[in-house]
Parts: structure tokens; C-alpha cells; sequence
């Protein structure tokens, strides 16, 4: 009964912390900024449950939940390069390529020390624009379902969309996908920290 409650209460407070950090993916967005608490958090859960469900799919369809393997079975690219600018990984839509930066990865490997970690990090970047590759050929940009009348005048009115709900549900995804128990977004975060050069 009481390592019930226990898994109940890690459960609860895992999802908090899940939506939290989707709000700070969100917080700069003007149009979600205007939004009610609770249209907030429906907005939220909406297009994690995207990510969550195209992972449940994504890997029975393949077999696999190696990110890297699934993207070689649908026709990607993986591989490093060394970037310029401040990304630590790209999708390339037209050249079918997931691209991680050599030097990002390298800074990486320095700070982690640790082989198994440094591999889990890996498959979280490349796990993420997976998902941008799928929302480019098989779902559609996560985003573009969502849309937000910002203005009316008369027979007339404006809709703007909230673009940072593609990488709300790019994070869900990875992490049922690699099965993670906290949101890959806390990388991100940590990323940023260790490395302000690169944006994820």
C-alpha cells in the first residue's frame, strides 16, 4: 500500500515537473501568454500526448526505440559534422540528414565522463529531430493544429499559432520513446548552462 502511494505521488510529481518545463519552452510565446492557466495547461498536455502516441507507434512500427536505428530504417542521414553557429543538432528536410555537431558532442563527452551517459545524450539530440522529420512526412507540424484568433473586426480576424508546441511534443516523444523518466528538456537546460555557445 504504501509503495502504491509512493509511485503515485513520483508519478504526480513527474508530470508536474513535465508541464512545468513546457511552460518554459512556452513562456516567451505573446499568443500563449494570453491564455487562461487552465487553457494553458490543455494547450500543454494536447500536444505532449502527440509526442507520447507517435512514439507508442513510431516504435512497434519499427521495432526498435534506438532512435539512430529508426531514423536508418526510414531513409535518414545520421551523422556528425562540424557546425558553425550555435545548434547542437539539425533536421534537413530536403537532404533526408540528421546532423549533430561534432564539436557539441566532443564538449560533451569532456563534461559527462561517462560513456553510457554520453550515448543516452546522443539518442536524446537525434531522438528530437526524429521528431521533426516525422511531423515533415507522416503528422504534420504539431504547431499548425493549434491556431489562435489574436483579433477580429468585423467579418474579419487574424490567427497566429504557438510554434514552440512542435518542440513541446518533440520532447514528450523522446522521452517515451527512450523511456526516460524526466523530460529531455532538463538537458536542454543543463545543456545551455554547460554550453551557452549552443541552443538545442
Amino acid at each position: 500500500m504504501i509503495k502504491s502511494k509512493t509511485k503515485k505521488a513520483v508519478g504526480a510529481i513527474a508530470e508536474r515537473n513535465r508541464i512545468a518545463l513546457a511552460y518554459l519552452e512556452l513562456a516567451r510565446d505573446q499568443v500563449f501568454q494570453r491564455l487562461s492557466e487552465e487553457e494553458k495547461i490543455g494547450l500543454i498536455k494536447a500536444a505532449q500526448a502527440i509526442g507520447d502516441e507517435t512514439a507508442g507507434w513510431v516504435a512497434k512500427e519499427y521495432g526498435a526505440s534506438d532512435p539512430r536505428k529508426i531514423a536508418v530504417k526510414m531513409g535518414l542521414r545520421v551523422f556528425g559534422e562540424d557546425k558553425r553557429g550555435g545548434d547542437s543538432s539539425e533536421y534537413r528536410r530536403g537532404k533526408k540528414e540528421i546532423v549533430v555537431s561534432r564539436k557539441f558532442h566532443a564538449k560533451l563527452l569532456r563534461e559527462v565522463q561517462s560513456a553510457e551517459l554520453s550515448e543516452r545524450l546522443l539518442k536524446l539530440v537525434v531522438a528530437q529531430q526524429l521528431f521533426h522529420h516525422l511531423e515533415a512526412e507522416r503528422i504534420g507540424a504539431v504547431y499548425e493544429r493549434f491556431k489562435f484568433k489574436v483579433w477580429r473586426f468585423g467579418p474579419f480576424s487574424r490567427e497566429k499559432t504557438i510554434n514552440g508546441l512542435s518542440n513541446v511534443a518533440a520532447q514528450a516523444f523522446t522521452q517515451t520513446l527512450l523511456g526516460l523518466d524526466v523530460s529531455p528538456q532538463v538537458f536542454d537546460y543543463l545543456v545551455m548552462a554547460s554550453f551557452p555557445a549552443f541552443r538545442p
